[in-house]
C-alpha cells in the first residue's frame, strides 16, 4: 500500500471512529483503553522530539540553546505528566462508590413490578399516573358533591318532619278566639312560611307553644333512648275527677268528628282505643292528666280468647246449626273423589282375581 492509500485508510478510520464516538460515547468513558490515541499521541511526541534536536544542531550559542532547552523541557514535562495521569486512569478499574451501605434487602411492590412487567417507558407511565390522578379527583370532587347534597337534603327532611309534627301546635296556639291576650310568636312563624325567604325557625316560637315543642321533642328522644316507660306515667289526680276528664274528652272528640263529616271532611285514622288529638289536647295539654287511651280498655284488648281445647272438631257452629263441609264428610267417610275407599279397594282386588 503507498503512503496515500494509508492516509485515506486512517481518515477512514477516523471518521469511522468519530461517528461511533457521537453515538456511544469514547470508550474511556466506558472503561476502556483507546489504543488509537495512544499511538498518535506517541508519533506526536516523536516528531515534536525530532523538531527540537534539529533546532538544537542549528543552533550556536550556548545561552540561546540552554533558553531553548528549557523551553522545550517547560513544554514536554507538562505533556509527559498528562499522559502518564491518563495511563493510570485508564488502566485502573472503575470505583463505584454509594453514599450509604445497605445491608437489608427492601421487597418490590407488586405495583412497581407490574409496570416493569407492562413493558412500558417512563413518558407512559408517567402519563399514566397523571391520568389516574385525574379521575381520582374528580370522583373524590363528585363524592363530595354528593355527600354535601345528601347532608343538606337530610337536614331538609328533619327540618319538614318536625315542621309537620308541631304544625298542630302552631294552629292549636293561634286561633282568634283564644283566652290569652299574650303574643306566643306563632303568628310570626305563620307569616313567615308564606314568604319564599324566610325559614321555620325555634327562635320565632315564643310562650307555650315553644314549652311544648321542646317537651315533644325531649319525649321522642327519650323513646328512641328507650324509656317509654317513664314517659307513660300519669299525673296523680283523683279518680272521679280522671274519669270525668276522660268522659269530657271524649265528647269533644265525638263532636269534632261529626262536625268533620257534616263538612265532609275526612279525618286519617286512628289507633283502635286511642283518643283523636284535637286542638284542646295541645291547649289544656291533657294527655299528661289522662293519657292517649283508657287502659282498661287496652288490656282487655290485648289479651288472647280462651279458644279451648284443641281437638279433632268436624265442621264449624254457628247459631244456625252445626254446618259440615264436603271436606269434612270425604275426609271421614274416606272417599276417592267421587267414589268411596273401600269401594275402590274391593274392585281392584277383584280386579286382581279375575287376573289370576
Amino acid at each position: 500500500m503507498t503512503k496515500s492509500q494509508d492516509d485515506e485508510y486512517m481518515k477512514q478510520l477516523e471518521e469511522q471512529r468519530r461517528a461511533f464516538e457521537a453515538q456511544f460515547g469514547s470508550l474511556e468513558s466506558m472503561g476502556f483503553e483507546d489504543k488509537v490515541k495512544e499511538k498518535a499521541d506517541e508519533s506526536s511526541e516523536s516528531e515534536e522530539s525530532e523538531e527540537i534536536e534539529c533546532k538544537n544542531n542549528d543552533s550556536t550559542v550556548n545561552s540561546e540553546s540552554e533558553d531553548e532547552e528549557s523551553e522545550v523541557e517547560e513544554c514536554i514535562i507538562p505533556k509527559y505528566k498528562e499522559n502518564s495521569n491518563a495511563s493510570t486512569s485508564k488502566s485502573g478499574p472503575r470505583v463505584i462508590k454509594f453514599n450509604e451501605p445497605m445491608d437489608t434487602y427492601t421487597e418490590v411492590d407488586k405495583k412497581e413490578q407490574k409496570r416493569i412487567r407492562s413493558g412500558k417507558t417512563l413518558r407512559q407511565l408517567a402519563e399514566a399516573d397523571e391520568r389516574r390522578q385525574i379521575i381520582e379527583d374528580k370522583k373524590t370532587k363528585g363524592a363530595k358533591n354528593v355527600d354535601d347534597n345528601d347532608e343538606e337534603n337530610l337536614e331538609n327532611d328533619i327540618e319538614l318532619q318536625r315542621f309537620l309534627k308541631e304544625s298542630h301546635l302552631l294552629s292549636a296556639f293561634n286561633q282568634p278566639g283564644s283566652d290569652s291576650n299574650e303574643t306566643s310568636g306563632v303568628d310570626l312563624t305563620l307569616k313567615s312560611l308564606k314568604d319564599d325567604n324566610v325559614v321555620y325557625q325555634d327562635d320565632q316560637m315564643l310562650g307555650k307553644s315553644r314549652m311544648r315543642t321542646l317537651e315533644m321533642r325531649l319525649g321522642q328522644l327519650s323513646q328512641t333512648n328507650g324509656h317509654s316507660k317513664k314517659l307513660g306515667k300519669l299525673e296523680k289526680v283523683p279518680m272521679n275527677i280522671r274519669r270525668g276528664m276522660i268522659d269530657k274528652h271524649v265528647k269533644r272528640i265525638k263532636q269534632y268528628e261529626q262536625d268533620a263529616v257534616d263538612g265532609g271532611i275526612i279525618l286519617s285514622k286512628v289507633k283502635k282505643g286511642q283518643f283523636r288529638k284535637i286542638e284542646s289536647t295541645y291547649k289544656k295539654d291533657i294527655e299528661r292528666r289522662i293519657g292517649q287511651s283508657i287502659k282498661t280498655q287496652d288490656k282487655e284488648r290485648q289479651t288472647k280468647r280462651q279458644r279451648g281445647l284443641k281437638i279433632q272438631a268436624v265442621g264449624r257452629s254457628t247459631r244456625n246449626g252445626l254446618i259440615i263441609s264436603k271436606e269434612d264428610i270425604s275426609r271421614i267417610g274416606g272417599t276417592v273423589g267421587n267414589k268411596r275407599k273401600w269401594n275402590s279397594k274391593s274392585s281392584s282386588n277383584n280386579n286382581n282375581k279375575r287376573r289370576r
